[in-house]
């Protein structure tokens, strides 16, 4: 690691990546802010952004990141998020973000309708119930 170097953990519920980075940008409720090596301790809960990070080469990587939370501990920058994306080009993230959002709509929408019927039944069972014992 350079100098000028810190260490980028992304933690989501289906991965881990370690990065070594220079600064990254996010964002939480209050607004976008930096962080540069030697930060001090942080925590914050972020908010669904467009963000970026420039690695030890110099390149800016863009992320989407969902809400999460972001700390910083002795030195290292920690997202955990439900959901990170990352790409050296912003264009190709948009339709990243784009194809994995229709498929988490679809997902959720078909856990809801499955969730509907579990609670229909339970209701119907519930009157069938109640009628039985007047």
């Amino acid at each position: 690691m350079s100098n000028s170097s810190f260490k980028l953990n992304i933690v989501t519920p289906t991965k881990i990546m370690e990065k070594n980075i220079t600064y990254i940008r996010l964002k939480d409720e209050t607004g976008f802010f930096g962080i540069l090596k030697g930060h001090t301790n942080f925590l914050t809960v972020t908010v669904p952004s467009l963000c970026y990070y420039t690695d030890v080469n110099g390149k800016e990587v863009f992320l989407a990141v969902d809400e999460g939370i972001v700390s910083v501990r002795e030195g290292i920058v920690t997202i955990t998020s439900r959901e990170v994306f990352e790409n050296d080009n912003a264009e190709e993230l948009a339709e990243i973000i784009e194809t994995n959002l229709a498929k988490r709509d679809k997902s959720e929408m078909a856990f809801r309708e499955m969730f509907e019927g579990i609670e229909r039944s339970f209701m119907e069972k519930t009157i069938k119930l109640v009628k039985g014992s007047l």
